[in-house]
């Protein structure tokens, strides 16, 4: 984890509050040992191939549930298209290409 709240203009500062408290709403009701098993990354798998297999048996899928699928499958490359993977390192901003790669080990 890294946080660094002394340094940067004030401006730097109040987005990145901004940012940790959206953070932290969303996270509401969620246990933290939930996030580090993955589980978010979990359902979107689970997602991702429920919606793949509504499109390979779309014919046999009812109205309903295709149109729901389409709407997930919009909202996902709506996101997607925002997501910032610039040197193929996901972040939000200049500062944090400046600054190593946190490692897993």
């Amino acid at each position: 984890m890294r946080w660094r709240g002394e340094g940067g203009t004030q401006e730097t500062k109040r987005e990145l509050a901004y940012r940790l408290a959206l953070c932290w709403n969303l996270a509401e009701g969620w246990p933290t040992e939930d996030f580090e098993k993955g589980i978010l990354r979990s359902v979107e798998d689970a997602l991702v191939q429920f919606l793949d297999l509504v499109g390979r048996r779309s014919a046999e899928v009812p109205a309903d549930i295709r149109m729901l699928a389409d709407r997930l499958c919009c909202l996902l490359e709506e996101r997607d298209a925002n997501y910032d993977l610039t040197e193929y390192r996901p972040h939000d901003c200049a500062a944090c290409l400046a600054q190593p790669a946190l490692s897993s080990g």
